[in-house]
Protein backbone atom coordinates (compact mmCIF):
# COMPACT_ATOMS: atom_id res chain seq x y z
CA UNK A 1 0.00 0.00 0.00
CA UNK A 2 1.43 3.37 -1.10
CA UNK A 3 0.75 6.67 0.71
CA UNK A 4 1.38 10.26 -0.29
CA UNK A 5 3.46 12.71 1.73
CA UNK A 6 0.43 14.37 3.30
CA UNK A 7 -1.12 11.03 4.31
CA UNK A 8 2.12 9.90 5.96
CA UNK A 9 2.42 13.24 7.76
CA UNK A 10 -1.12 12.87 9.16
CA UNK A 11 -0.50 9.26 10.15
CA UNK A 12 2.77 10.00 11.95
CA UNK A 13 1.70 13.36 13.38
CA UNK A 14 4.59 15.27 11.83
CA UNK A 15 4.98 18.09 9.29
CA UNK A 16 5.15 17.28 5.58
CA UNK A 17 8.68 18.70 5.44
CA UNK A 18 9.70 16.17 8.09
CA UNK A 19 8.30 13.36 5.95
CA UNK A 20 10.27 14.61 2.95
CA UNK A 21 13.43 14.63 5.05
CA UNK A 22 12.85 11.21 6.58
CA UNK A 23 11.91 9.53 3.32
CA UNK A 24 14.14 11.16 0.77
CA UNK A 25 15.61 8.70 -1.70
CA UNK A 26 14.86 7.48 -5.19
CA UNK A 27 13.37 10.05 -7.57
CA UNK A 28 11.51 9.07 -10.69
CA UNK A 29 8.35 7.28 -11.81
CA UNK A 30 7.65 4.24 -9.68
CA UNK A 31 11.06 4.49 -8.09
CA UNK A 32 12.72 3.30 -11.32
CA UNK A 33 15.28 6.11 -11.51
CA UNK A 34 18.85 4.99 -11.95
CA UNK A 35 19.97 7.54 -9.39
CA UNK A 36 21.48 6.05 -6.24
CA UNK A 37 19.31 6.33 -3.17
CA UNK A 38 20.79 7.87 -0.06
CA UNK A 39 22.01 5.62 2.76
CA UNK A 40 19.31 4.16 4.97
CA UNK A 41 20.59 6.25 7.86
CA UNK A 42 19.77 9.38 5.88
CA UNK A 43 16.29 8.33 4.87
CA UNK A 44 14.21 5.50 3.45
CA UNK A 45 14.10 5.13 -0.36
CA UNK A 46 10.71 5.87 -1.85
CA UNK A 47 9.14 5.96 -5.28
CA UNK A 48 7.51 8.79 -7.15
CA UNK A 49 4.61 9.13 -9.54
CA UNK A 50 5.03 10.37 -13.10
CA UNK A 51 4.13 13.80 -11.75
CA UNK A 52 6.95 13.73 -9.23
CA UNK A 53 4.86 13.10 -6.10
CA UNK A 54 6.33 10.82 -3.46
CA UNK A 55 4.69 7.45 -2.89
CA UNK A 56 5.75 5.80 0.35
CA UNK A 57 4.95 2.16 1.16
CA UNK A 58 2.95 1.93 4.37
CA UNK A 59 5.23 -0.73 5.83
CA UNK A 60 8.24 1.50 5.13
CA UNK A 61 6.54 4.47 6.79
CA UNK A 62 5.79 2.39 9.90
CA UNK A 63 9.29 0.91 10.03
CA UNK A 64 11.03 4.28 9.79
CA UNK A 65 8.63 5.83 12.30
CA UNK A 66 9.41 3.08 14.80
CA UNK A 67 13.16 3.45 14.23
CA UNK A 68 12.78 7.12 15.09
CA UNK A 69 10.77 6.38 18.23
CA UNK A 70 7.48 7.54 16.73
CA UNK A 71 4.86 4.91 17.65
CA UNK A 72 1.42 5.20 16.01
CA UNK A 73 -1.75 3.15 16.32
CA UNK A 74 -1.07 1.09 13.19
CA UNK A 75 1.96 -0.45 14.91
CA UNK A 76 -0.53 -2.37 17.09
CA UNK A 77 -1.85 -4.37 14.14
CA UNK A 78 1.22 -5.95 12.55
CA UNK A 79 0.52 -7.41 9.13
CA UNK A 80 -3.07 -6.12 9.25
CA UNK A 81 -1.94 -2.48 9.35
CA UNK A 82 -2.88 -1.91 5.71
CA UNK A 83 -6.40 -3.26 6.18
CA UNK A 84 -6.83 -1.13 9.30
CA UNK A 85 -5.63 1.99 7.47
CA UNK A 86 -8.16 1.33 4.69
CA UNK A 87 -10.98 0.80 7.20
CA UNK A 88 -10.15 3.97 9.15
CA UNK A 89 -9.99 6.06 5.97
CA UNK A 90 -13.36 4.67 4.89
CA UNK A 91 -14.82 5.58 8.30
CA UNK A 92 -13.66 9.15 7.88
CA UNK A 93 -15.62 9.19 4.61
CA UNK A 94 -18.75 7.82 6.27
CA UNK A 95 -18.42 4.16 5.24
CA UNK A 96 -18.30 1.69 8.15
CA UNK A 97 -18.56 -1.51 6.07
CA UNK A 98 -14.76 -2.13 5.76
CA UNK A 99 -14.45 -1.77 9.54
CA UNK A 100 -17.28 -4.24 10.13
CA UNK A 101 -15.77 -6.71 7.65
CA UNK A 102 -12.41 -6.43 9.37
CA UNK A 103 -13.89 -7.04 12.82
CA UNK A 104 -15.88 -10.08 11.66
CA UNK A 105 -12.78 -11.48 9.97
CA UNK A 106 -10.77 -11.18 13.18
CA UNK A 107 -13.61 -12.78 15.11
CA UNK A 108 -13.54 -15.82 12.83
CA UNK A 109 -9.77 -16.06 13.30
CA UNK A 110 -10.22 -15.77 17.10
CA UNK A 111 -8.11 -12.60 17.23
CA UNK A 112 -10.17 -10.77 19.84
CA UNK A 113 -7.17 -8.67 20.92
CA UNK A 114 -7.20 -6.94 17.52
CA UNK A 115 -10.95 -6.29 17.80
CA UNK A 116 -10.29 -4.67 21.18
CA UNK A 117 -7.47 -2.49 19.84
CA UNK A 118 -9.47 -1.34 16.83
CA UNK A 119 -12.55 -0.46 18.89
CA UNK A 120 -10.46 1.46 21.41
CA UNK A 121 -8.86 3.45 18.58
CA UNK A 122 -12.05 4.45 16.74
CA UNK A 123 -13.83 5.37 20.00
CA UNK A 124 -10.94 7.46 21.32
CA UNK A 125 -12.31 10.86 20.20
CA UNK A 126 -14.41 12.50 22.89
CA UNK A 127 -17.33 12.46 22.46
CA UNK A 128 -17.65 9.37 20.29
CA UNK A 129 -19.76 10.21 17.27
CA UNK A 130 -23.16 8.50 17.01
CA UNK A 131 -22.22 7.24 13.53
CA UNK A 132 -19.30 5.29 15.08
CA UNK A 133 -21.53 3.86 17.80
CA UNK A 134 -24.13 2.90 15.18
CA UNK A 135 -21.95 1.90 12.26
CA UNK A 136 -19.03 0.18 13.99
CA UNK A 137 -20.06 -1.10 17.44
CA UNK A 138 -23.75 -1.62 16.71
CA UNK A 139 -23.13 -2.61 13.09
CA UNK A 140 -20.51 -5.18 14.06
CA UNK A 141 -22.90 -6.82 16.51
CA UNK A 142 -25.67 -6.89 13.90
CA UNK A 143 -23.29 -8.67 11.53
CA UNK A 144 -22.39 -11.12 14.27
CA UNK A 145 -26.06 -11.83 14.97
CA UNK A 146 -26.75 -12.42 11.28
CA UNK A 147 -23.73 -14.72 11.01
CA UNK A 148 -24.87 -16.71 14.01
CA UNK A 149 -28.38 -17.11 12.60
CA UNK A 150 -26.93 -18.40 9.32
CA UNK A 151 -24.70 -20.86 11.17
CA UNK A 152 -21.50 -19.10 10.05
CA UNK A 153 -20.49 -18.11 13.59
CA UNK A 154 -20.59 -20.06 16.83
CA UNK A 155 -22.15 -19.08 20.14
CA UNK A 156 -18.60 -18.65 21.43
CA UNK A 157 -17.94 -16.12 18.65
CA UNK A 158 -21.07 -14.16 19.55
CA UNK A 159 -20.06 -14.09 23.19
CA UNK A 160 -16.52 -12.99 22.36
CA UNK A 161 -17.86 -10.13 20.21
CA UNK A 162 -20.32 -9.11 22.91
CA UNK A 163 -17.55 -9.10 25.50
CA UNK A 164 -15.27 -6.86 23.45
CA UNK A 165 -18.00 -4.37 22.52
CA UNK A 166 -19.42 -4.27 26.05
CA UNK A 167 -16.01 -3.73 27.65
CA UNK A 168 -15.26 -0.94 25.18
CA UNK A 169 -18.51 0.85 26.06
CA UNK A 170 -18.03 0.35 29.80
CA UNK A 171 -14.48 1.68 29.64
CA UNK A 172 -15.78 4.81 27.91
CA UNK A 173 -18.53 5.31 30.48
CA UNK A 174 -16.12 4.68 33.34
CA UNK A 175 -13.56 7.05 31.88
CA UNK A 176 -16.06 9.88 31.85
CA UNK A 177 -17.72 9.11 35.16
CA UNK A 178 -21.15 10.54 35.85
CA UNK A 179 -22.01 14.15 35.32
CA UNK A 180 -22.76 16.44 38.18
CA UNK A 181 -21.28 16.60 41.68
CA UNK A 182 -21.40 18.81 44.69
CA UNK A 183 -20.98 22.04 42.75
CA UNK A 184 -23.11 23.56 40.05
CA UNK A 185 -26.55 22.55 38.84
CA UNK A 186 -27.48 18.90 38.99
CA UNK A 187 -27.68 17.19 35.60
CA UNK A 188 -30.91 15.72 34.27
CA UNK A 189 -31.43 12.05 35.06
CA UNK A 190 -32.26 9.28 32.59
CA UNK A 191 -33.29 5.70 33.36
CA UNK A 192 -32.00 3.17 30.81
CA UNK A 193 -32.62 -0.56 30.50
CA UNK A 194 -34.49 -3.35 28.78
CA UNK A 195 -37.88 -4.89 29.44
CA UNK A 196 -38.59 -8.19 31.14
CA UNK A 197 -37.34 -11.25 29.18
CA UNK A 198 -35.04 -9.04 27.07
CA UNK A 199 -31.45 -9.75 28.04
CA UNK A 200 -29.62 -8.02 25.17
CA UNK A 201 -27.55 -5.33 26.84
CA UNK A 202 -25.64 -3.67 24.00
CA UNK A 203 -28.35 -1.33 22.74
CA UNK A 204 -28.99 -0.03 26.25
CA UNK A 205 -25.25 0.34 26.88
CA UNK A 206 -24.83 2.41 23.73
CA UNK A 207 -27.68 4.70 24.78
CA UNK A 208 -26.13 4.97 28.23
CA UNK A 209 -22.81 6.08 26.73
CA UNK A 210 -24.43 8.64 24.42
CA UNK A 211 -26.35 10.18 27.32
CA UNK A 212 -23.32 10.31 29.63
CA UNK A 213 -21.41 12.08 26.87
CA UNK A 214 -24.18 14.65 26.74
CA UNK A 215 -23.85 15.37 30.46
CA UNK A 216 -26.75 13.31 31.79
CA UNK A 217 -26.71 11.29 34.99
CA UNK A 218 -27.76 7.79 33.93
CA UNK A 219 -29.44 5.25 36.17
CA UNK A 220 -28.58 2.12 34.22
CA UNK A 221 -30.90 -0.70 35.29
CA UNK A 222 -29.42 -3.47 33.17
CA UNK A 223 -31.51 -6.05 31.34
CA UNK A 224 -34.72 -7.98 31.93
CA UNK A 225 -36.43 -5.49 34.26
CA UNK A 226 -40.08 -5.89 35.28
CA UNK A 227 -42.02 -2.82 34.22
CA UNK A 228 -42.99 -1.76 37.77
CA UNK A 229 -39.29 -1.62 38.70
CA UNK A 230 -38.52 0.67 35.74
CA UNK A 231 -41.34 3.03 36.72
CA UNK A 232 -40.26 2.90 40.37
CA UNK A 233 -36.71 3.87 39.37
CA UNK A 234 -38.05 6.82 37.37
CA UNK A 235 -40.04 8.04 40.36
CA UNK A 236 -37.21 7.48 42.84
CA UNK A 237 -34.68 9.44 40.80
CA UNK A 238 -37.02 12.03 39.34
CA UNK A 239 -35.86 10.99 35.88
CA UNK A 240 -36.76 13.28 32.99
CA UNK A 241 -36.27 10.49 30.44
CA UNK A 242 -36.78 6.73 30.26
CA UNK A 243 -34.96 4.88 27.46
CA UNK A 244 -35.90 1.32 26.54
CA UNK A 245 -33.91 -0.92 24.22
CA UNK A 246 -36.19 -3.57 22.70
CA UNK A 247 -34.67 -6.47 20.79
CA UNK A 248 -36.38 -9.55 19.32
CA UNK A 249 -38.13 -11.64 20.45
CA UNK A 250 -39.38 -8.74 22.57
CA UNK A 251 -41.43 -6.41 20.43
CA UNK A 252 -44.50 -4.31 19.86
CA UNK A 253 -46.64 -6.07 22.49
CA UNK A 254 -43.99 -5.47 25.17
CA UNK A 255 -43.86 -1.74 24.40
CA UNK A 256 -47.68 -1.54 24.57
CA UNK A 257 -47.61 -3.33 27.93
CA UNK A 258 -45.01 -0.91 29.30
CA UNK A 259 -47.15 2.07 28.32
CA UNK A 260 -50.28 0.58 29.86
CA UNK A 261 -48.56 -0.25 33.16
CA UNK A 262 -46.73 3.09 33.28
CA UNK A 263 -50.04 4.95 32.87
CA UNK A 264 -51.20 3.36 36.11
CA UNK A 265 -47.98 3.56 38.15
CA UNK A 266 -46.29 6.80 37.07
CA UNK A 267 -46.92 10.08 38.87
CA UNK A 268 -48.81 12.33 36.42
CA UNK A 269 -47.51 15.36 38.32
CA UNK A 270 -43.94 14.42 37.33
CA UNK A 271 -44.07 13.77 33.56
CA UNK A 272 -41.11 12.24 31.74
CA UNK A 273 -40.12 11.58 28.15
CA UNK A 274 -40.04 8.08 26.67
CA UNK A 275 -37.50 6.94 24.07
CA UNK A 276 -37.76 3.45 22.57
CA UNK A 277 -35.28 1.89 20.16
CA UNK A 278 -34.09 -1.44 18.82
CA UNK A 279 -35.28 -3.94 16.24
CA UNK A 280 -38.10 -5.17 18.46
CA UNK A 281 -39.75 -1.75 18.52
CA UNK A 282 -40.28 -1.32 14.79
CA UNK A 283 -44.07 -1.61 14.92
CA UNK A 284 -44.53 0.34 18.12
CA UNK A 285 -44.53 3.80 16.59
CA UNK A 286 -48.23 4.51 17.11
CA UNK A 287 -48.12 3.38 20.74
CA UNK A 288 -45.04 5.45 21.50
CA UNK A 289 -46.55 8.53 19.86
CA UNK A 290 -49.57 8.16 22.18
CA UNK A 291 -47.38 8.31 25.28
CA UNK A 292 -49.43 10.46 27.69
CA UNK A 293 -46.75 11.73 30.09
CA UNK A 294 -44.48 13.84 27.90
CA UNK A 295 -42.39 13.78 24.76
CA UNK A 296 -41.79 10.44 23.07
CA UNK A 297 -40.00 8.90 20.15
CA UNK A 298 -39.10 5.59 18.54
CA UNK A 299 -35.63 5.37 16.99
CA UNK A 300 -34.07 3.08 14.42
CA UNK A 301 -30.55 4.31 15.14
CA UNK A 302 -28.49 6.24 17.66
CA UNK A 303 -27.95 8.99 15.11
CA UNK A 304 -31.70 9.61 14.93
CA UNK A 305 -31.94 9.47 18.72
CA UNK A 306 -29.14 12.02 19.03
CA UNK A 307 -30.95 14.41 16.70
CA UNK A 308 -34.13 13.99 18.76
CA UNK A 309 -32.15 14.78 21.89
CA UNK A 310 -30.66 17.86 20.20
CA UNK A 311 -34.16 19.09 19.45
CA UNK A 312 -35.84 18.37 22.79
CA UNK A 313 -32.95 18.30 25.29
CA UNK A 314 -30.22 20.56 23.86
CA UNK A 315 -26.92 20.56 25.67
CA UNK A 316 -26.26 23.77 27.52
CA UNK A 317 -22.74 22.92 28.70
CA UNK A 318 -20.05 20.32 27.99
CA UNK A 319 -20.51 17.05 29.81
CA UNK A 320 -18.46 16.72 32.98
CA UNK A 321 -15.55 14.33 32.90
Amino acid sequence: MQLGTREVAELLGVHSSTVKRWFRGVRGSGGSSAARSEPASAGAPVGTTAGGHRRIPLDTALRVARERGNEVYLHWFGDDAGAVWTAVQALENGDASPARNLLVGWLRLRRAHLIRRFLRHVTAPDPVEARILDGVLGGFMRRVGEGWQRGELRIADERAATREVSETILSLVGGRGQAGGLRGPQPPVAVVGTLENDHHALGALLVRLLLVQRGWAVEYLGTGLPIPEIVAAQRAHGAALVCLSVTPPSGNADVHRFIEVARELADPRRPFALAVGGGGSRRAGSAVRAWPLGRSGRFASLSVFRRWMDRHFPRTAPASA
